[in-house]
């Protein structure tokens, strides 16, 4: 079976990531896969490279689709001959559509890694593709989304009820294992000693993910605790960022947060952390919750996309907007004993490998296009 999968891009986040981790695992079931990025090859493109994934760099800009590049694609699937066009994001999914008329027996897939929730922080150009892919999930066999929430809210807004298919990211549980000795090391480089109690977040710098909102709660926290020290990682989050200046500015913060930017180690800093804490306003299926889960790191998130499921009895949730409340479960898991947050963190890994291990949710995608293909 060959399937081409059509990216909105390559660049770094969450669905590019699932996609890198996504194919070999078709490839060691006899899946001949290749990627075609709408854009540029971009840094999940490179890694994807160099375990010989064959990428596409198409050189579109999206918003403003040329000629040359769709002519690329057409060249690109009268070569390759896919049975399975599988779109990946928005701008990916429209591109599969149209990418039919030059396979007409193919089968075509959509793929959506995000919620609607907060339709209002996107820009008016991303409401109107996202308009357009809903006219156009119709046509499509499947719409793989990877949350129930993020389906739900799709369907609502006008995407097709028939094609929706819920199939969550896989995450690789060996990849992101408890380490103690990498715990110890990430702990010392960071400057933490075994007395401090570290509250970590991952993800780039956006309204979406409230990191301000996380500082506020941060800043009640650090009030009530001495010893807490707290970790923020992700494309923006470095001292450079102005708009969250007057928070770290706070006396209560000084010295005790780690600004730490873009990180190429996220599974190593993960160990270093004592709880994972997601406060966003929206979501879809979180990658950083399960990858902080695997690694026996107990989760306290806000009820956004399907986050609520991910961590189910084994952390904390709370509304999101809320930065008392998020405060109120930082300090919940802060005043736990050591046995119960081991505990909690072992109970989140094994919910990780029965749910969301890579290995399983390659099994799926490989079950539905050998179904539809099939038929």
């Amino acid at each position: 079976m060959r399937v081409l999968f059509i990216s909105s891009g390559l660049g770094v986040g969450g669905a590019e990531t699932a996609l890198e981790r996504l194919i070999p695992h078709l490839q060691a079931r006899r899946v001949v896969c290749e990627v075609a990025s709408l854009r540029e090859i971009g840094d999940v493109g490179t890694r994807m490279l160099a375990v010989g994934i064959t990428v596409h760099a198409l050189g579109m800009n999206p918003p403003k689709p040329s000629l040359k590049g769709l002519w690329r694609l057409f060249r690109l699937i009268r070569h390759f001959k896919p049975d399975v066009i599988q779109g990946w994001m928005y701008h990916g999914n429209i591109a599969a559509q149209i990418a039919r008329l030059a396979a007409p027996r193919a089968v075509v897939l959509g793929a959506i890694h995000q919620t609607l929730a907060r339709p209002e922080l996107d820009p008016w150009t991303t409401r109107a593709v996202i308009r357009l892919d809903a006219l156009l999930s119709h046509l499509a066999s499947r719409t793989i989304y990877v949350a129930h929430s993020a389906a739900e809210q799709h369907v609502a807004r006008g995407y097709s009820r028939r094609a929706a298919m819920v199939v969550p990211n896989g995450f690789d549980t060996k990849r992101h294992a408890p380490d103690p000795q990498v715990r110890q090391s990430m702990r010392t480089a960071l400057r933490f000693s075994d007395a401090h109690f570290v509250v970590g977040t991952v993800g780039r710098f956006h309204p979406v993910k409230d990191h301000a909102g996380f500082l506020r709660a941060a800043i009640e926290v650090a009030q009530r605790f001495a010893h807490v020290r707290f970790v923020m990682a992700g494309a923006g989050l470095d001292a450079g960022n102005a708009e969250l200046a007057p928070l770290l500015s706070h006396p209560a913060l000084q010295g005790r947060v780690s600004m730490l930017g873009a990180r190429d180690d996220v599974p190593r800093l993960m160990q270093a952390l004592d709880l994972f804490v997601l406060s966003s306003l929206s979501e879809g299926l979180p990658n950083v919750v399960a990858e902080a889960m695997s690694c026996g790191v107990p989760c306290l998130v806000t009820r956004v996309g399907d986050a609520a499921w991910m961590v189910g009895e084994t952390g904390w949730v709370v509304e999101p907007a809320n930065p008392e409340a998020l405060a109120a479960g930082m300090s919940e898991a802060i005043v736990a004993d050591a046995a119960q947050l081991a505990m909690r963190g072992m109970a989140a890994r094994s919910r990780v490998e029965a749910e969301l291990a890579i290995e399983g949710v390659a099994r799926r995608y490989l079950l539905l296009y050998q179904d539809l293909v099939g038929g």
